[in-house]
């Protein structure tokens, strides 16, 4: 199982590498390359009308900055949001493949495990032989319950609240990575905002920005920049982290009402 998981985050991994270097591969030009020559512009064609504007030429308009140059404007303090959003996406598609319905409760396990526990005598060495070859959180489950099945049935109903409980810590362990996330990523863009406030009021303070809005502006830019970039990652990963965790919730309610299931079998048994 350890092994299944560890390769899923290893996919993870290396898809989001990929897709950081095709964004590095989409980066603009270093500032010493020479520019390539311009086409020499039309003449713009004479008005119809008196009244009419030209229309603005598409060079003259704004560009979009991409990612890449939004993460440098944003400093160093957008390299870790960027690790933290690649470790999001490892671990919710980590999470996405554990946390199957077919993974947690095989349909056909619970079938044949009914089977198992109605027949009469009950074969608690059956059952556990079943069990065994079909490993998942709720075979072990039974696994414990089934060898207890000599104690009382007080007993057997705390082994199978023990069991149920470590299984529920396992489901829940790798879902406190994207809680991480969500918690740390906003903390980071908190701190590019202060230091890029910081940056301004220093180059005021020394006077390197009178008169020069242009200064101001970078330091702000980064500011927003860093502000931003915590948030989108963190707030995918508190819906994935809710998501996740009302999945195991529910798949938890359904290992309740079968272990319930066994415990009611286990009292007919022995009251016979």
């Amino acid at each position: 199982m350890s092994h299944r998981r560890s390769v899923a985050i290893v996919f993870a991994l290396v898809i989001a590498l990929a897709a950081a270097v095709r964004v590095a591969e989409a980066a603009p030009a270093p500032a010493g390359a020479p520019p390539e020559a311009a086409p020499p512009a039309a003449a713009p064609p004479p008005a119809e009308a008196a009244g009419e504007v030209p229309a603005e030429p598409e060079a003259d308009r704004p560009q979009q900055p991409t990612v890449y140059e939004l993460l440098e404007q944003g400093g160093y303090i957008m390299y870790p949001i960027y690790l933290l959003s690649v470790v999001m996406v490892a671990f919710a598609i980590e999470r996405a493949v554990s946390l199957r319905r077919g993974r947690i409760l095989p349909p056909h396990f619970i079938l044949n495990l009914r089977t198992l526990v109605t027949a009469r005598p009950l074969d608690s060495e059956k059952i556990l032989t079943y069990c065994q070859a079909n490993p998942s959180p709720v075979s072990r489950i039974f696994q414990a319950a089934v060898k207890r099945l000599k104690r009382p049935l007080p007993e057997i109903e705390k082994t199978i609240e023990d069991a149920g409980a470590r299984e529920v810590r396992l489901l829940r362990r790798n879902c406190r990575v994207l809680s991480g996330v969500a918690y740390i990523a906003p903390l980071l863009g908190l701190l590019g905002t202060v230091l890029g406030m910081i940056r301004c009021f220093s180059q005021v303070s020394t006077g390197e920005a009178l008169g020069k809005a242009e200064r101001l502006a970078e330091g702000i830019y980064q500011a927003l920049v860093t502000t931003a970039g915590g948030l989108t990652v963190a707030i995918p990963a508190a819906v994935l982290y809710l998501m996740f965790m009302a999945k195991i919730e529910k798949l938890v309610s359904e290992m309740d009402e079968v272990s319930l299931e066994f415990v009611e079998s286990v009292a007919e048994e022995s009251d016979r």
